[in-house]
C-alpha cells in the first residue's frame, strides 16, 4: 500500500512537469489571442476526473515557490474548481487540464477589464496598478514569525490552549501584532487550534520537503492540559480542519486523491496567512485583531516623523504621546478619527482600512474605486471638523490601506482625498523629510 501511495506522488510530479511544458507552449502559441476556445472554466473542470487532476495540479502548484509566478494563481483556481464541481469527469488528457488553467488565466484577464472602468477618468485614460498577494497580507508577519521557529511556536500555542495564557505575554506586539491581540479562548479558541494541528502537520512533513507528501492516518499530535488531562489531534482532524473544499484553496491547500490526503510542508507553512486571516474575519475579534493594530501602525509612522499623532474618539478625545486632550467645536464629530496628527508644518486626517484581499475582487476594487464607496465622504466630514477645531487649514486628508502590495492610480494625484497603500504614505513622509532637509543646507 505504502508503495502504491509513493508511486501516486511520483507520477503526480512527473505529470506536474508535462503539464508546465504543455501549458508553456499553448501560451506561446501565436493563434493564441486572449480569447478561450474551449469555452467556460467550469464546463472545462467538470469534464476531467477531479480525482487524477487535483494531485497533478496541486504538485504544480507546490513546485512554483516564486510568488511573483504569472500562473501560480491561475493553478490554483483551476483546482479550486475542480474540489468544488460535484459531478466529475473522466478525461485524464494532460491538454485538458492545461486548457483549464489557461481559461482560468483567460477568465482572469477579462475581469480584470470588465472592472476597468471603476477606475475610469470622465477626462482621459488614466492608468492603474493593483497587487494583491500572500505577502501583503496584514498576517504574513505573524506567519513568517511562527515558522522562523515552528518548534518553539508550537510550544507557546500549546500553553495558550492549555493553560490560558495570555498570549500577548508569548508573542510580541512587534513580531506578532495580529496573534498578539487574540484572547486565548472564546472565539480565538479554535484558531488556535488549527494553528497548534498546521504546525504540528509542518513539522512533520518537513524531512519530505520539497516533494509533495501524502498524510499518514496514524499521524497524531497531542498537548496537555493543566489539569492533567490530553487533547489529542489527528487524522481526522485534518479531514474536518484542512480538507475544505468550500473555502479558498490558499487556506486549506490539502487535496484526497487516490483516498489519501495530500500536501507539503511548504504550502501549509504557506498557507497560515490567509487562513489566519480568514479566521479571525469569521468571528467579532476583526477590530481588536485586525484594524487596531493597523491604526497603530499608521499613529507610530506618523509620530516617527515628529508628529503629535492619535486617534480621536467619537466624544472629541484625542489620544496622543503627549495624553490626552479634549477637544470640541460646538459641533458633533462626524465619527470616530482614526489619525489625527499634527506639526508645525502640517496637519493630517486619516482613515485607515484593512482591506480583506481575500474576498472578492470586485468588492475590492469598488472600495478602491474612486466613486464606488463612501469612505472619502465620511473622511471629508471628518476633516472639516478637524479644521475648525484646530482652526488651521488640513495640509492632507487620506485614506490609508493595507493588504494590497501595490495600488498606483494617476487619479489618486488630483482627487481631494486620495487613497494610498502604507508603504506609499511612508514613501511621501520619507519624500518629504528629504526635501526639507535638502531645504536646510541649501
Amino acid at each position: 500500500m505504502k508503495a502504491q501511495v509513493r508511486h501516486v506522488g511520483t507520477r503526480a510530479r512527473r505529470t506536474a512537469s508535462e503539464l508546465a511544458v504543455a501549458l508553456d507552449k499553448m501560451r506561446d502559441d501565436e493563434e493564441f489571442d486572449g480569447n478561450s476556445p474551449w469555452g467556460e472554466p467550469s464546463e472545462l473542470a467538470a469534464g476531467i476526473d477531479s480525482d487524477w487532476a487535483s494531485i497533478v495540479l496541486l504538485a504544480y502548484w507546490n513546485s512554483l515557490r516564486e510568488p511573483t509566478e504569472p500562473v501560480r494563481p491561475h493553478v490554483k483556481r483551476a483546482l479550486a474548481l475542480l474540489r468544488s464541481t460535484s459531478d466529475t469527469g473522466s478525461s485524464r488528457a494532460l491538454n485538458d487540464v492545461a486548457q483549464l488553467i489557461a481559461t482560468c488565466w483567460l477568465s482572469h484577464e477579462a475581469n480584470a477589464i470588465e472592472l476597468a472602468p471603476i477606475w475610469e477618468s470622465k477626462d482621459s485614460d488614466q492608468a492603474v496598478s493593483i497587487l494583491i498577494s500572500g505577502s501583503s497580507l496584514p498576517t504574513a508577519i505573524d506567519a513568517v514569525s511562527l515558522m522562523s521557529n515552528p518548534h518553539s511556536s508550537l510550544l507557546a500555542i500549546a500553553e495558550i490552549i492549555s493553560r490560558k495564557t495570555d498570549p500577548e505575554s508569548l508573542f510580541t506586539t512587534e513580531e506578532f501584532p495580529h496573534l498578539s491581540q487574540l484572547p486565548a479562548a472564546g472565539e480565538a479558541g479554535p484558531i488556535w487550534l488549527g494553528l497548534y494541528l498546521r504546525i504540528s502537520l509542518i513539522i512533520h512533513l518537513a524531512p519530505l520537503e520539497p516533494d509533495l507528501a501524502p498524510i499518514s492516518e496514524q499521524f497524531s499530535t497531542q498537548f496537555y492540559s493543566e489539569l492533567g488531562g490530553s487533547r489529542a489531534l489527528g487524522y481526522p482532524e485534518i479531514r474536518s480542519m484542512l480538507l475544505n473544499l468550500d473555502e479558498d484553496i490558499a487556506a486549506y491547500p490539502v487535496v484526497e486523491s487516490a483516498g489519501v490526503c495530500w500536501s507539503s510542508a511548504y504550502l501549509l507553512a504557506d498557507s497560515i496567512a490567509p487562513w489566519l486571516l480568514s479566521a479571525i474575519q469569521l468571528t467579532n475579534l476583526r477590530e481588536q485583531a485586525i484594524s487596531q493594530p493597523f491604526e497603530d501602525k499608521v499613529v507610530q509612522l506618523m509620530r516617527a516623523h515628529g508628529f503629535k499623532a492619535g486617534s480621536v474618539d467619537d466624544k472629541g478625545t484625542w489620544s496622543t504621546q503627549s495624553g490626552k486632550e479634549r477637544l470640541h467645536c460646538g459641533e458633533r464629530l462626524p465619527g470616530q478619527i482614526d489619525v489625527l496628527a499634527t506639526r508645525d508644518d502640517a496637519v493630517f486626517v486619516l482613515e485607515c482600512k484593512s482591506i480583506f484581499s481575500m474576498g472578492k475582487i470586485r468588492n475590492i476594487a469598488e472600495k478602491l474605486g474612486l466613486d464606488g464607496h463612501d469612505w472619502r465622504t465620511r473622511l471629508g466630514k471628518k476633516r472639516d471638523w478637524s479644521r475648525k477645531v484646530l482652526e488651521r487649514e488640513i495640509d492632507l486628508s487620506m485614506i490609508v490601506v493595507e493588504g494590497i502590495e501595490i495600488y498606483a492610480s494617476e487619479r489618486e494625484l488630483t482627487v481631494e482625498i486620495p487613497l494610498l497603500t502604507f508603504e506609499s504614505l511612508s514613501e511621501v513622509l520619507d519624500t518629504a523629510h528629504e526635501m526639507q532637509v535638502d531645504h536646510l543646507d541649501t
